[in-house]
């Protein structure tokens, strides 16, 4: 208990903080660490690198294909941007650990994930994650009709002292859109929810309650909700 503790107090919801204040490593990134892409998009329309926000640049480098990110020990990570026409809410934690934007190319999109602790890795969760109440913990459900998105499944992720792993994925969910995460009950219960394909009955609907919760060495979904908080 006193580890999750420690990585609770380290890991920061995203979403929760409109400004960077990073940790400046002892290097700047570097793109020549990054390898150019096997398949060369030529359906791009953007003609310049994807831009970079001011309070980042210390750390954030980018050309035509790629972010190279700073990691804490002044290594560099890598982000293939070649299929993305533009991004978004580009911000991080307060303590300089994590990086997330989200992304839109042509016909795709989805959010990406960094985690500058260690070598640095780069996780695409589709959609902005929603974080477990101790921050040890985070989930994404991103579920498209078209499958245009990148994770097109539930999942969830374990926050380590130096990187994420993915300890559960449900592709098999009911055909239904909107899905959205409501709310974490606890650290083994998520709330769920999502409405029906059918545009007429969704404007009628109640939205259709879901729970994950851990199964075996993985997750579940199904019908349900989770205890009140």
């Amino acid at each position: 208990m006193q580890g999750m503790a420690v990585i609770g107090a380290i890991v920061l919801a995203i979403g929760a903080m409109p400004t960077m204040a990073a940790a400046v490593p002892a290097r700047a990134p570097s793109l020549a660490a990054c390898a150019k892409p096997k398949m060369p998009n030529t359906a791009r329309e953007r003609k310049r690198p994807l831009p970079v926000p001011a309070g980042l640049r210390a750390i954030v480098k980018a050309d035509l294909d790629h972010y190279a990110i700073a990691t804490l020990g002044g290594g560099t990570v890598c982000v293939d941007t070649s299929w993305m026409e533009s991004m978004e809410g580009f911000t991080g934690s307060q303590n300089g650990r994590f990086l997330s934007f989200g992304w839109h190319g042509y016909e795709a999109f989805g959010h990406m994930f960094i985690d500058r602790a260690g070598r640095g890795q780069a996780v695409d969760t589709g959609v902005a994650p929603s974080f477990s109440p101790s921050r040890a913990l985070m989930a994404a459900v991103e579920i498209s009709e078209s499958t245009f998105g990148s994770l097109n499944a539930f999942a969830v992720w374990r926050i380590e002292a130096s990187g994420v792993r993915e300890i559960g994925r449900v592709e098999d969910l009911p055909s239904m859109f909107d899905w959205r995460i409501d709310r974490w009950a606890g650290e083994s219960c998520i709330a769920l929810s999502a409405l029906p394909l059918d545009a007429e009955e969704a404007r009628k609907a109640p939205r259709t309650r879901f729970v994950a919760r851990p199964k075996g060495r993985g997750w579940s979904v199904g019908r349900g909700t989770c205890p009140s908080a």
